[in-house]
């Protein structure tokens, strides 16, 4: 029994503190070690990493909205003896000294920021975490090796008014798209019109309309404004329009009455004298 507890068996992985009648003696690596039973004993410290829960803080930001925040803290203990022997000297248990010291500096830290900042900037809030907790903690030992924000939960009813905000967000840039698309299809509009003319532009209606007339088997009732020969069409007139504006401006009326009157009824012929006075 005497040679038993004269014995410590370390992992590779845990230190053993040695104290000699209250007082601190040593620190002992890993394997085999031996120890003064009675006038020694031994504390072990693992410095493997541990990964600690911070429970929920219920905190107010800057801004004046309750969230709650958790997050998980991933610390161990430096491998140095010196630093083993503050981890087991400077404080009570080190292990509840980090996780208090990480619920403290996450409220203030959440405090100070506001709701949009706590949301986008999750990673940044937990770098400064991680920074100023290993500040504190390396007083005894303990090195931070990582700080992650797990959940930030807010009300119900902010929840509500930040969807309502971002569906209107959606909404807006929606009808910016449907605006922008509209003004380039007015551009393009514009450009074929100035290509084709007045004349081509109601032509291409009009095939339009045939096409959408032949895929559906629908009357298509057209105004009469867009029917060819209207007045608004190209320069006033139709082809037909000036050939008949040409005739009468090279016919002399008066000539082909005073034939008509003199008694001959030969209309073709009274044509060809007119063709020939002319000429």
């Amino acid at each position: 029994m005497l040679f038993y507890f004269s014995i410590v068996l370390n992992q590779e992985y845990e230190r053993a503190v040695v104290f000699r009648l209250g007082g601190f003696d040593r620190v002992l690596g890993p394997g085999f070690n031996v120890i003064v039973p009675f006038l020694e004993w031994t504390q072990t410290v693992d410095y493997r990493i541990k990964a600690v829960n911070v429970n929920p803080q219920k905190v107010l930001t800057k801004d004046n909205v309750t969230v709650t925040v958790d997050a998980i803290v991933f610390y161990k203990v430096k491998r140095d003896a010196e630093e083993i022997k503050k981890a087991v000297l400077e404080v009570e248990d080190y292990n509840d000294v980090t996780v208090s010291y990480g619920q403290t500096m996450l409220r203030a830290i959440i405090g100070r920021k506001e709701l949009d900042d706590i949301l986008q900037n999750r990673e940044e809030i937990a770098d400064e975490l991680r920074d100023d907790l290993d500040k504190t903690t390396n007083d005894f030992g303990i090195h931070i090796r990582d700080v992650e924000i797990q959940d930030v939960s807010i009300p119900d009813s902010m929840e509500r008014s930040m969807a309502a905000e971002a569906e209107a967000e959606r909404n807006r840039r929606a009808k910016l798209k449907e605006a922008e698309g509209e003004l380039q299809a007015a551009v393009e509009m514009r450009a074929a019109s100035d290509i084709l003319g007045p004349g081509g532009y109601r032509l291409r209606t009009l095939e339009t309309l045939d096409n959408v007339a032949q895929e559906n088997s629908t009357i298509v009732t057209l105004p009469a404004e867009l029917m060819p020969g209207n007045e608004d069409l190209g320069q006033g007139e139709s082809p037909v329009q000036d050939l008949v504006n040409n005739v009468i401006e090279n016919v002399d009326i008066g000539d082909l009455k005073k034939g008509l009157s003199e008694g001959s009824g030969d209309i073709e012929e009274q044509l060809d004298k007119l063709k020939e006075k002319e000429d």
